[in-house]
């Protein structure tokens, strides 16, 4: 079961882990003031968020499931109401791609990153994971892939944990190297960051597009 439990979160997660915005927007707070303090803060925030959607998702999904495993009609049409849409979404991420020699759009949320207090930087982790609609797709589509192999508690469990630590990890990682190294790694964040934002929209198209067409492709 545990290998089956993988399969059916692990490229959702691996999507929401290599996402570029929520790295950015990490990378903003351990490049500004109370680093240390506000980057564990929207670490946690990020996690949570990341754990409550996908549970609820699966939770849900368990529930339009059979005893014998089988999904549901209304199982099968989320599925493909959920792979259409990531789908959608990588369309419209690969139309938004900057051309050459156009800057790429930043997000205006971008500049309040560097004056938030703990508790905001918390919400904004929260906001990112829960309610961006290309990470909360993800999130979804994990929780109800999961939700459809008829868990039992402590799989369920299990299920969450794995989910929430691969989703998070490129939060949790630098957050952690930070806390080790301080401001030694600002040159190097620095650089990620300008990547990151630079190649944000092509990245994201081809990360949506496949695993939509993986989630689709469960609902037949």
């Amino acid at each position: 079961m545990i290998g089956q439990i993988f399969a059916a979160i692990l490229s959702p997660a691996i999507g929401v882990l290599i996402s570029p915005f929520p790295i950015v927007g990490l990378i903003l707070r351990l490049l500004s003031d109370r680093a240390r303090t506000n980057s564990i803060f929207y670490m946690i925030g990020w996690i949570a968020g990341n754990a409550i959607v996908f549970s609820l998702a699966m939770f849900f999904m368990g529930m339009g499931t059979s005893s014998s495993g089988e999904p549901s009609l209304v199982a099968k049409i989320v599925s493909l109401a959920l792979g259409i849409l990531l789908i959608l979404l990588g369309v419209k991420e690969f139309m938004k791609r900057p051309r050459k020699g156009q800057e790429p759009e930043v997000p205006k949320w971008f500049a309040k990153m560097s004056k938030i207090k703990p508790f905001g930087a918390a919400g904004f982790g929260v906001i990112l994971s829960a309610a961006n609609p290309k990470n909360l797709l993800l999130s979804l589509g994990a929780g109800a892939a999961a939700g459809a192999l008829s868990l039992s508690g402590g799989e369920q469990t299990f299920a969450v944990v794995a989910y929430t630590l691969i989703a998070s990890a490129s939060i949790i990682i630098p957050t952690v190297a930070f806390l080790l190294a301080g401001h030694r790694l600002d040159k190097v964040l620095g650089n990620v960051r300008e990547w990151l934002v630079a190649n944000n929209a092509v990245i994201m198209a081809v990360l949506l597009l496949m695993i939509g067409l993986n989630i689709l492709s469960k609902s037949f």
